[in-house]
């Protein structure tokens, strides 16, 4: 995950995710509407290994998300 840069990439995915929510989901909550991102490989999974093999799950924490938003996002018409 971090020599490929997926944790960046899905970073700026939930932040897009988390931005486009707030725009459409009156009342949005981040702690409840945001359930988390997983990643499958499909090469890695393998029921004889133990069923976490080749999935990855996280959810950032909203303050790294907001804090993200904030960075980038500073000058942009979107709201924070």
């Amino acid at each position: 995950m971090q020599e490929e840069f997926y944790i960046l990439q899905y970073h700026l995915y939930v932040l897009a995710l988390h931005q486009y929510m707030k725009m459409r989901i009156p009342h949005y909550d981040y702690e409840e509407h945001f359930g988390g991102v997983y990643y499958i490989f499909f090469r890695g999974v393998d029921p004889a290994t133990g069923s976490d093999t080749g999935i990855f799950r996280d959810r950032p924490a909203r303050e790294s998300i907001e804090f993200l938003g904030r960075s980038l996002l500073a000058h942009s018409t979107f709201p924070t």
